[in-house]
């Protein structure tokens, strides 16, 4: 297409939004909604930001909140046992939950919406809840939290989020060193060019914006920024503001108040943040959220590779409610069983396509699928017990073998997929931390389990005891 036919429809773009803009019509009203006294705001094109905050909380917002507060609790078990001593996820809010005032009365949030749904079925154990913190924090300043021509916060929405994130932090972990008070002092509010709404409408340059300076913007905190994985500098210099990486991107800062190793995903608002991490921790690996949590993301790997200390996760409202934030960890399972309490007993029910020795706990595979399924003598809830014990050995030495849990609702026919969890169970003595397997925690109570196994040629022969269920006392 001719470039200069392109340079004309752009002029004509920027001239109707010149025209129409003081009229407070958006010529893409799918991108971008005018407000008052100079306010933009996200429209329906990201998200569906506009609508689903203008609605009421549903009944599949409700069970979305379940789903991803129960994915949570998993997550925060599987990373205790990897050593992290915190987990937090903290939101970022629209911007049109903090400044709801300078939007049309149409398009303003209910005021129970999808995120209180989501929030509810969290909890606030793992969740950190920033709108009544900024919401309270707008009234004392004298600047905007938020740009006007901008989807995100500023440095001093940045800063007083992050103060309100170390309140909550310091309750589980007093002994991490936060910055001072006056770190978050305004020193100066600078002129910068209008945001990334402003550009949606063609309108950078014609709406400025205001750039709020805090004490942090002076420090003299010093950063190196290099590539997780080739470890390729990116960046020398004094501490500074960078867009969330699409890969892992590690921050070290000798200066920083806590000689700590953070694992930080986060999105875009956590740009304005990035200064506050490097300044308070001495190694901050962060990368995109959706990079680390999307179907064979790098979440996993990389608490294995590195071994945070502290692992946080930043993200805007509007993506808060991502379903991949109920996606699960992988199964916790614990070796031996010390500190293990046993509660229930199982029997055996039923085998298929494996042949039983004289010692009742010697199984030999003779078919296609086979499967030991264990019956209760009354029904147990997921409530009364956390872990299960599990004692096979590989009679040929091999260390592990492909398994598959399945556990039966009471009252229901038969076994489902929905309700089991496949993966690789080492050879001997190990405990399976129940909280960790999908649906288990919204089972109402479980009267038999079945424990498949896929040998693949290795492990055809295993001796097996009746699982036990019991508690765990060294975990949490």
């Amino acid at each position: 297409m001719n470039q200069s036919f392109l340079y004309n429809m752009d002029f004509a773009s920027r001239w109707a939004s010149r025209l129409l803009y003081p009229l407070g019509i958006s010529t893409d009203p799918k991108q971008v909604i005018i407000g008052h006294d100079g306010w933009l705001f996200l429209g329906d094109q990201h998200d569906q930001t506009l609508s689903t905050d203008r609605r009421p909380q549903e009944e599949r917002d409700r069970i979305l909140g379940k789903d991803i507060g129960a994915a949570t609790v998993a997550w925060q078990i599987y990373l205790a046992n990897k050593g992290v001593k915190v987990f937090r996820i903290m939101i970022g809010p629209n911007k049109s939950t903090i400044y709801s005032e300078h939007m049309p009365v149409w398009s303003r949030p209910f005021f129970s919406n999808a995120t209180d749904a989501l929030l509810a079925g969290t909890g606030t154990g793992n969740y950190i809840d920033l709108r009544s913190p900024l919401l309270a924090a707008k009234v004392r300043q004298s600047e905007p939290l938020y740009y006007k021509t901008d989807t995100h916060w500023n440095a001093l929405g940045a800063g007083l989020a992050f103060q309100a994130f170390e309140q909550q932090v310091s309750i589980v972990a007093p002994e991490i060193k936060w910055p001072t008070r006056q770190t978050y002092v305004v020193q100066r509010a600078d002129f910068r060019p209008g945001g990334d709404l402003a550009n949606f409408l063609r309108l950078k340059a014609y709406l400025p914006d205001s750039e709020p300076v805090i004490h942090l913007g002076n420090s003299s905190v010093d950063i190196l920024r290099y590539e997780f994985d080739t470890k390729i500098i990116t960046y020398q210099g004094k501490n500074s503001v960078f867009e969330p990486p699409t890969k892992p991107i590690m921050v070290q800062s000798k200066q920083a108040l806590n000689n700590k190793k953070v694992l930080w995903l986060r999105d875009s608002f956590g740009d304005a943040m990035a200064p506050l991490m490097s300044a308070t921790f001495s190694e901050v690996l962060q990368l995109h959220w959706n990079e680390a949590i999307k179907p064979g993301g790098r979440f996993v790997q990389l608490v294995d590779a590195w071994q945070p200390d502290y692992v946080f996760i930043t993200v805007v409202e509007r993506a808060a409610r991502n379903p991949w934030f109920s996606a699960y960890p992988p199964v916790v399972v614990l070796s031996g069983k010390k500190d293990f309490e046993p509660v229930r007993a199982t029997n055996v029910v039923k085998s298929n396509h494996l042949s039983i020795g004289a010692l009742r706990n010697d199984f030999q595979v003779i078919g296609g699928d086979p499967f030991v399924e264990y019956g209760l003598s009354v029904p147990i809830k997921p409530g009364e017990v956390t872990h299960l014990a599990i004692d096979l050995t590989c009679v040929d030495g091999s260390t592990s073998i492909p398994m598959q849990l399945f556990w039966l609702m009471d009252g229901h026919p038969d076994f489902d997929e929905e309700h089991s969890k496949s993966f690789s169970f080492p050879s001997g003595k190990h405990v399976i931390d129940l909280r960790t397997l999908p649906k288990w925690s919204t089972t109402a109570a479980v009267s038999r389990i079945r424990v498949d196994v896929d040998p693949k040629n290795s492990c055809i022969h295993f001796k097996l005891d009746n699982p036990i269920f019991g508690s765990h006392n060294a975990v949490p």
